[in-house]
């Protein structure tokens, strides 16, 4: 193919699900991380990614890492912006801090490596990760989901201003795998309520990504994978601690 695929967070989880599905279209593979030296390369893409370390939480240095990254490698022609970072806060809990924190790597950062796209190479596609409670929001995970919630938006004026040389899309995982607020015994039968029933996974997400990737007529959409959970109309993040 000869086009190469920028992927935030793509080392583990999702980010390497992404990544693997993607290396089976084609593409070579960029991973971002905060530190190469300790992040690993998913087995199945030896020989097929590089890793390379931007910080997501510095917006005043990211644009020029980021200029400086695609000027080695002008074959990306994909990004897909798919590190978050998610801790829980509240409408009593959250503070300036946390709220900055999310929002530098939920939304400015996934903008700034648009923008870098556009002024270095000028095409190519983006797909934004969200999440697939901005369809039934909660207070819980507040900063998390107001992040989410401007990336949502990013993704539809993004994809507004940039066309036709820069298609950008969304995909919106619903309960895919279990979060540090989790126990499996809870992720499990979280999961067995989904419409769809359990196993929803990774690979789905990926899935829909590779599509986006590929579909030259798609811009500004939002796929859904999420087995029927916005049906649920939950009243709280299923990776909360219930409430008594």
């Amino acid at each position: 193919m000869g086009v190469a695929a920028l992927i935030t967070g793509g080392t583990k989880r999702i980010g390497a699900a992404i990544a693997v599905r993607l290396a089976e279209d084609g593409y070579d593979l960029v991973l971002q991380t905060r530190d190469p030296a300790t992040a690993t390369v998913p087995p199945e893409l030896a020989g097929r990614a590089e890793l390379v370390a931007l910080d997501l939480d510095d917006g005043e240095g990211l644009p020029a890492a980021a200029d400086a990254l695609f000027a080695r490698r002008p074959d990306i022609g994909l990004i897909v912006n798919n590190a978050s970072r998610f801790e829980p806060d509240d409408f009593r809990s959250l503070d300036s801090g946390s709220f900055n924190r999310h929002m530098a790597v939920n939304a400015l950062a996934p903008l700034l490596l648009i923008q870098a796209l556009d002024r270095a190479i000028g095409r190519g596609a983006v797909v934004n990760v969200l999440d697939a409670k901005l369809a039934w929001p909660h207070p819980d995970f507040l900063s998390y989901t107001l992040g989410k919630a401007a990336l949502a938006t990013i993704t539809d004026l993004a994809a507004r201003y940039f066309a036709p040389r820069i298609r950008v899309n969304g995909v919106a995982p619903g309960l895919t795998l279990i979060s540090p607020f989790q126990d499996e015994a809870r992720f499990r039968a979280e999961q067995g309520k989904l419409p769809l029933g359990p196993g929803l996974g990774p690979r789905d997400i990926a899935e829909a990504v590779a599509f986006l990737a590929r579909a030259p007529q798609v811009t500004g959409q939002v796929i859904a994978v999420d087995g029927g959970e916005r049906y649920l109309s939950r009243q709280q993040d299923p990776s909360t601690p219930l409430r008594q």
